[in-house]
């Protein structure tokens, strides 16, 4: 079952967070599963494995810029969101939080104000889906769609490489419906013939991650489906939810990706 945890935290002192701080989001959620099950953090760490999880950056309120990052305001709170794709790491987190009611990032002690949980089970999505002529992206982080043997990055969300990639994060994780082989393929048919882009405004920014960076689009796209009939569109609506939890493209467990949905929906005169 996907699910959100939101976290509001108070800081006890100012600190500098670095302008991009997805990885800062994943170092505590690692860290907290680490607090939990050691065995389970370190399978969660391994390079090059797709991870049931996603994180948002830290949000918070700063009081001053200095070369190295934002001065964060502790008079204000700095969100954060874990996103999971089946129960078991939502779980580690709920397990921390019954006996801790802090987490350190840094050198500074954070406390929890709140928790917040949101959760749809992969039958609810399914079910839920209805006909959309029109839907639009917001892409709130930056966003690049790999491209398998090439050391280039896809700047552009395509509507074929952004569905026909959710599929396959779908299949991986979900505990309801998969799709086979054959109706995976005949669904990058139907996208490449069904779904354009109809609007779009995007810019690109450079995000460092202590010593790595990665450039990534940002802003919105708008999709249009010339296809009612079909059983596909409502599964694009399907995936198009689903990347509230899964977010989209590379690097995703540090922040990157972090996508939002507004639909048109289609109603027969």
């Amino acid at each position: 079952m996907p699910i959100e945890v939101g976290l509001e935290l108070y800081g006890e002192k100012s600190i500098i967070l670095p302008f991009f701080t997805g990885h800062v989001a994943r170092g505590l959620f690692l860290h907290i599963v680490r607090q939990v099950d050691p065995k389970a953090a370190a399978i969660l760490h391994e390079l090059n494995v797709s991870k049931p999880y996603s994180v948002t950056p830290l949000r918070f309120k700063s009081t001053s810029r200095v070369e190295n990052g934002l001065v964060l305001d502790p008079a204000h709170p700095c969100r954060v969101g874990f996103r999971f794709l089946n129960d078991d790491l939502a779980n580690y987190m709920l397990r921390f939080f019954d006996k801790q009611n802090s987490v350190m990032i840094f050198d500074t002690v954070f406390r929890i104000a709140s928790l917040n949980i949101k959760s749809k089970s992969y039958k609810d999505l399914e079910h839920e889906a209805c006909v959309a002529e029109r839907f639009r992206l917001f892409f709130e982080t930056p966003t690049y769609l790999p491209c398998l043997g090439s050391g280039y990055r896809w700047m552009f969300p395509d509507p074929v490489r952004v569905f026909s990639g959710l599929m396959r994060v779908w299949n991986r994780f979900s505990d309801g419906k998969r799709f086979s082989k054959e109706e995976f393929l005949a669904y990058k048919e139907w996208l490449t013939k069904n779904v354009g882009v109809c609007a779009y405004r995007l810019g690109t920014k450079l995000a460092f991650m202590r010593n790595k960076k990665a450039v990534g689009f940002l802003g919105w796209c708008s999709y249009e489906m010339g296809d009612l009939e079909s059983e596909w569109n409502r599964v694009t609506v399907m995936l198009a939810k689903y990347a509230e939890y899964s977010n989209i493209g590379g690097n995703k467990t540090a922040g990157y990706g972090v996508t939002k949905t507004s639909f048109s929906t289609y109603t027969e005169k």
